[in-house]
């Protein structure tokens, strides 16, 4: 294993990468630099923190986005990326990734866009992003990837999963985030795929214009926090077997269409289940059209719904 440091060792990041083999370190320290592409295994890039090391100016090599990752076992920390054209970070191919400690802010495309399997993000910041952008972007390629303490906020959409064709975009798991004041919060897309099989535990979404929007089939979203978002806090759209569960709902809405989780007419099999939902305008909870009899409302505490049968308290 060899440790190179830029700019004492190499003047700027890519030329270090192009001298590494796999194992390698990369150091970078406080200033800014041009982007990268990453194409060797294995190596460890890292620079002094946010806002301290900057990933800024010419683009990864072939490419408008800031830094690339075409490799497996990359492991990326502690830098900002920012005023790229394209995306902030892309990892375009290869599995097995670790993200830590990076801000990916005001850039022309999405802050993460992710393309392949197996991947961690964990405390990471994705900032001021267009409203067609969104901060973190799993694509209908990428499988089984962890984002975890992460923070999204004023984007177009906060985090979003696509599924796709033979069951491509599945199993991914949303833990600990925070989605705010964004266009929409958390956004599970059906791209040509119906399944997501994906995970969202304890996420906070708040002071969005919708908070989730749902229209994906076999999700899990559990104990989260939707509050105080324009819109719908939920949005379930034509979807079926997704259940949505003891989650806090509150102070969602602002005229009669919106409610703090709207199931539309056309959702089947999904199950609503003891959630918390108060002051939430028109509904707590809404069922249009035939979403009450093909879909499973149960203890729910919530203090308006239709129909009202949906509270239990």
């Amino acid at each position: 294993m060899v440790f190179r440091i830029v700019p004492t060792m190499f003047p700027n990041v890519q030329d270090a990468i192009d001298a590494s083999s796999e194992g390698d370190s990369i150091k970078i320290l406080a200033g800014k630099f041009d982007g990268f592409e990453v194409d060797v295994d294995n190596l460890k890039i890292f620079g002094c923190g946010i806002g301290r090391t900057i990933i800024e100016g010419a683009p990864s090599q072939g490419s408008s986005n800031g830094v690339a990752v075409n490799a497996n076992r990359i492991i990326l920390q502690a830098f900002t990326v920012q005023g790229f054209t394209g995306d902030g970070v892309f990892v375009e191919s290869g599995n097995n990734n670790v993200l830590k400690d990076i801000e990916s802010r005001f850039n022309g495309s999405d802050g993460f866009d992710l393309r392949t399997d197996n991947n961690l993000i964990i405390n990471c910041v994705a900032s001021f992003h267009s409203e067609n952008e969104t901060g973190f972007q799993l694509t209908s390629l990428s499988e089984h990837t962890c984002i975890i303490t992460c923070n999204s906020f004023r984007n177009g959409t906060g985090y979003q999963t696509a599924s796709g064709v033979n069951n491509n975009g599945i199993g991914n798991k949303f833990i600990s985030n925070i989605a705010k004041e964004n266009s929409v919060g958390v956004d599970l897309d059906n791209l040509n795929g119906p399944d997501g099989f994906n995970t969202f535990i304890k996420n906070k979404v708040f002071l969005n214009n919708t908070g989730f929007r749902i229209d994906v089939n076999n999700n899990n979203v559990i104990n989260n926090i939707v509050c105080n978002n324009a819109g719908n806090g939920y949005d379930v759209g034509i979807s079926d077997n997704n259940i949505i569960d003891s989650n806090i709902v509150r102070n969602n809405g602002t005229d009669v269409t919106d409610a703090g989780t709207l199931v539309n007419d056309g959702a089947t099999s999904n199950t609503i289940r003891f959630n918390k939902a108060r002051n939430n305008i028109e509904f707590d909870i809404e069922a249009l059209g035939n979403a009450f009899n093909n879909n499973t409302f149960d203890g729910n505490q919530c203090g308006s719904s239709d129909p009202p049968s949906i509270c239990d308290s």
